[in-house]
């Protein structure tokens, strides 16, 4: 019977930790008109921030969303004339959202 309670427990710290795992993102920069592109960086949004790490590993951000880490990247990368994507990853939505 102690078997059970210790799946079912293991089980439901399953669920918790499933519910509240942070989702994974990409940053992808566009360069020219759907010349080439990129990834800039990958990063995890919580329910109250993002982290996102450049894929150089030269640059760490924490914001107050994907969506603003994504506006910080363009605006670093803008005078090269790059776009950037925000692109969901690992089972989220098709989508991706530009700047």
């Amino acid at each position: 019977m102690e078997g059970v309670r210790v799946n079912e427990f293991a089980d439901v710290m399953h669920l918790i930790a499933e519910e509240q795992a942070p989702r994974l993102f990409a940053i992808v920069e566009e360069h020219g008109e759907q010349e080439d592109g990129r990834v800039a960086g990958y990063g995890l949004a919580y329910s109250d921030h993002a982290d996102v790490n450049s894929v150089e590993g030269d640059f760490h951000l924490v914001s107050q969303s994907p969506e603003r880490a994504r506006q910080i990247f363009e605006l670093s990368a803008r005078s090269r004339g790059v776009r950037t994507h925000l692109v969901w990853l690992a089972g989220a939505p098709e989508h991706t959202e530009e700047g």
